[in-house]
């Protein structure tokens, strides 16, 4: 029998490209988290919690798989705590300006930030033009053109982006006012709104080959940070795309019910002052019967779990599609002495096992 001549990865990280995909295997779980997570960008969004009866059941691989097939769609954010355990509002908010600031293909230099800025800016700018409080020749084509063509409107860089250069011109007084009118859309709170306005517009108006802009908002951004203010953030994004707050590496917080209490929080501030983000929390039974479930209420527990999407063991046919998708030459062999262990089957273990095993039956089948 033979066995894979690349190493294994037993491990995957979320945001990176994962291994291959075993048709069958947890399937059912990625389904369900997929058509959960595709709703409308107006729909409220969901406390969605991924367990798993132990780590290495493929949780990470099932977010992975999940991303790639409607990220299209969506923002996926993952939040690392900072020491294993605890959240910190600072780091969260520079590491998704960081995934939203990385240039676009052939865009001469635009970000995933600079688009939704302009959005933004368009949102609060278009009651101001409807009303006739900011003046303009064709009231209607310009309300329109922030409508259909917010990303031309607001081209800062363009010498005939008009509305752009004029707001930019005036945006001491428009500030406020379109700061306003957001908060008035989006039901966020108006000092946090004009916080996050001011902070983009900065960010926006520099030209994308001017070193360190980036740099600027993430000082701005990052300093004296609270929940309040990523989860504002959020919710500003979620105006224009569907936003996923994932949290997959939650290790640290076995038996911290202090740390879990403190991530637990930090969430429901996310998910109070951004409804429309999910959440999907991925956890080991063992973490959360240690940690969460002493730690928290029943009303916080309710939050965080709105939807329980359960990973189990490998059937047969799980095994053997496993270690197909893997290269082994002969899975459904070796999946059977697998099963005459009765070992735990779940993804990695099964690996381990096979590829220690692969190489002492070859050795027995060709003596």
């Amino acid at each position: 029998m033979s066995s894979p001549s690349h190493p294994q990865p037993y491990f995957e990280h979320f945001g990176h490209p994962g291994a291959v995909h075993a048709p069958g295997v947890n399937d059912q779980a990625e389904r369900k988290l997929g058509r959960i997570l595709s709703q409308p960008v107006e729909s409220l969004g969901k406390g969605i919690l991924l367990r798993a009866p132990r780590a290495g059941y493929g949780k990470t691989h099932v977010l992975e798989r999940v991303r790639q097939q409607i990220g299209e769609g969506h923002e996926f954010i993952p939040l690392r705590p900072v020491d294993g355990a605890r959240p910190n509002p600072g780091a969260a908010i520079e590491d998704a300006l960081r995934r939203l600031t990385r240039q676009l293909p052939a865009s001469g230099g635009l970000t995933l930030l600079d688009i939704y800025s302009r959005h933004l800016f368009a949102l609060g700018l278009r009651p101001l033009v409807i009303s006739g409080e900011v003046p303009c020749q064709d009231r209607e084509a310009a309300a329109q053109a922030l409508v259909k063509r917010p990303v031309e409107t607001f081209n800062f860089h363009h010498p005939q982006a008009v509305t752009a250069h004029w707001t930019r011109e005036n945006f001491e007084v428009l500030g406020p006012r379109i700061s306003l009118e957001i908060s008035q859309e989006t039901g966020c709170s108006l000092n946090q709104v004009a916080f996050w306005v001011a902070a983009l517009f900065r960010f926006a108006t520099a030209s994308p080959e001017q070193a360190g802009r980036g740099g600027l908002l993430f000082q701005t951004a990052t300093a004296d940070a609270e929940p309040e203010r990523f989860g504002i953030l959020l919710a500003l994004l979620a105006r224009l795309r569907r936003i996923v707050l994932v949290v997959d590496d939650l290790e640290g917080v076995h038996g911290d019910v202090s740390g879990a209490r403190a991530m637990a929080g930090f969430l429901s501030t996310i998910r109070q002052e951004a409804p429309r983000v999910d959440i999907v929390v991925s956890v080991n039974d063992d973490v959360w019967e240690s940690a969460f479930v002493p730690a928290l209420s029943g009303g916080l527990l309710d939050r965080l779990s709105e939807v329980v999407i359960r990973l189990d063991g490998l059937d047969d046919a799980g095994v053997i599609a496993l270690l197909q998708a893997r290269g082994y030459a002969q899975p459904e062999e070796l999946a059977r002495h697998i099963a005459g262990e009765g070992m735990e089957r779940h993804a990695r273990a099964v690996l381990r096992r096979a590829s220690e095993m692969a190489p002492q039956l070859g050795e027995s089948q060709g003596s």
